[in-house]
């Protein structure tokens, strides 16, 4: 009896918590797109355990997305034989607003993974936010052992981590992450490890740390550039979709020998019961890993995607 009488006062407390979330000028759904271009939609999400700061309703993220644009024009504009400053292309509701959606979990942040996207990637896909020309990027107001994290398909900087006690520093994560969510950094890029970040992990200076330089523009053959991702703007001649190269395994002409390498290396690993999720650049945040059947990264279904959220 206690324990039916505890589950029916945890129902009643969160029901009324989810209640007190519908506020005005707030969506809960990605609302209809001006146009079918590539995407990045903002998202503020709180556990069920985290207080509501209305960063969504309020004009902070609207802030922190043109800070994030700011800071991304001023340094591409910069990198020695760029085609000139970009912006990241951001999803605007037909109003002219940006289009940012409110999501609260319906576990509290001790329910979930220390390494929380692990769960909200999984909670993403069941839920929609799963449109492959889209990345979804949340400022998550959680508490977190890192600054931000991500990859193709999602990412998250956490604004309760002590990393991002002044905004400036929490913008720069973003950018940061925004770069893995276009799947870098890419083996191939001069200085880069196969880590995805640059060799000593050196992000002692802004370019660094945002993926400029040689991440940004290079000479490679058979190499992506950053500023060929179809999410910037202008669109590049030549645009890539991180999607289909990181997570649906379709490279096409970006056949440099470090990415064929470690592409072989990921499939052989999987197929012999060895995780591995790195094969030349950033990780696919809506893979499993299909141990019971290929043996390789597949996208999620709604079984997995499920299992993911469960996972603590």
């Amino acid at each position: 009896m206690k324990k039916i009488l505890l589950a029916l006062l945890i129902s009643l407390f969160t029901s009324s918590i989810f209640a007190s979330d519908e506020k005005p000028g707030r969506f809960f759904e990605d609302q209809p797109d001006v146009n079918d271009d590539y995407q990045i939609h903002f998202i503020y999400m709180l556990t069920a355990s985290d207080k509501d700061r209305e960063f969504d309703i309020n004009g902070k993220i609207e802030k922190y997305a043109e800070q994030m644009n700011k800071l991304h024009e001023k340094h591409s504009k910069k990198v020695k034989g760029s085609s000139g400053a970009k912006k990241y292309k951001f999803d605007y509701r037909k109003d002219g607003k940006l289009d940012v959606t409110f999501i609260r979990l319906d576990k509290k942040r001790k329910k979930l993974n220390k390494h929380i996207n692990n769960n909200y990637s999984g909670w993403l896909w069941l839920n929609g936010f799963n449109n492959p020309k889209k990345h979804y990027f949340t400022f998550a107001d959680v508490t977190s052992r890192d600054g931000g994290e991500g990859g193709v398909g999602m990412a998250s900087v956490f604004l309760k981590s002590k990393y991002n006690r002044k905004a400036e520093h929490m913008i720069r994560t973003a950018v940061h992450e925004l770069h893995h969510g276009m799947g870098g950094g890419f083996a191939c890029v001069p200085g880069m490890s196969e880590k995805a970040h640059w060799s000593g992990n050196r992000q002692d200076t802004i370019q660094l740390q945002i993926f400029m330089g040689k991440a940004y523009v290079h000479d490679e053959e058979g190499c992506p550039k950053g500023e060929d991702s179809a999410y910037l703007t202008p669109t590049s001649k030549d645009p890539y979709d991180p999607f289909k190269l990181i997570c649906l395994n379709e490279w096409g002409k970006y056949n440099h020998p470090k990415l064929v390498k470690l592409r072989e290396k990921q499939a052989n690993d999987l197929k012999k019961g060895k995780w591995n999720y790195r094969g030349g650049g950033s990780g696919c945040k809506f893979n499993y890993w299909d141990r019971d059947g290929s043996g390789g990264m597949k996208i999620f279904d709604e079984k997995e995607a499920k299992r993911a959220y469960e996972r603590h």
